[in-house]
């Protein structure tokens, strides 16, 4: 007997699982004060890094010639540091990701690091929920290309249009649509006034995201393509 779609469920990691948005703005921020830029609007990280995916280049424009491998690095560094202190996982997000992985094999697809990732499923006991971890060292480009979600079709042995993709950004949405994977987008307080017209839909909360919902969405983002 086949399963009914979706077969299996991605979830993004950062601002779907764990809420480090604002712990990714202020390691950025503590990266760019040597070299004389100490703070990031809201409204520019909001669109250029948390949602579009460009915020080295936005660091580039502010400090022509800065190394952006070492920033990349020192930022990282001090991402990392800033989990161990203040992550938290997302209302509800644990619940549902139990209830979900009783009933569909889950991945993680995700831009951060293995270290980063590893540490907050470990950190708040998620890790046995997933059949796969995805992260950025895994695959060659990053969101909003499509690669970290193919690779986790590939790592679950499902075909990307059988999935559905969780996330929470407009760079998320569009690597899903690459993929020609249906997208749920659950936005934050950095993604909320992205455009999600693309979306298989948007929820307010990952409380909403029972398999029930789960199977409409994917049933009504299907039946919209034949």
């Amino acid at each position: 007997m086949v399963p009914k779609s979706p077969t299996a469920i991605l979830f993004d990691l950062d601002g779907v699982i764990v809420d480090s948005e604002s712990l990714h703005h202020r390691a950025y921020e503590h990266a760019l004060t040597p070299y004389g830029v100490s703070s990031i609007p809201l409204d520019i990280y909001a669109d250029r890094f948390s949602n579009r995916g460009v915020g080295l280049e936005y660091c580039a424009e502010q400090i022509p010639g800065i190394d952006l491998g070492a920033l990349k690095a020192e930022k990282n560094r001090l991402f990392r540091e800033l989990l161990e202190t203040d992550a938290r996982p997302l209302p509800g997000v644990i619940e549902i990701i139990r209830a979900l992985a009783a009933q569909r094999p889950l991945a993680v697809a995700t831009g951060s690091g293995h270290d980063a990732a590893g540490y907050v499923l470990d950190r708040f006991g998620l890790r046995g929920y997933f059949a796969a971890v995805v992260a950025r060292e895994d695959y060659a480009r990053d969101k909003p290309q499509p690669d970290a979600f193919l690779r986790a079709c590939e790592s679950l042995g499902e075909p990307p249009a059988s999935c559905l993709v969780v996330e929470d950004s407009y760079k998320g949405l569009c690597a899903a649509r690459a993929a020609a994977i249906p997208c749920v987008v659950v936005p934050n307080d950095y993604t909320r006034g992205a455009d999600f017209s693309g979306a298989a839909a948007v929820v307010a909360s990952i409380r909403e995201l029972t398999l029930a919902r789960a199977m409409e969405i994917h049933g009504s983002a299907r039946g919209a393509r034949t």
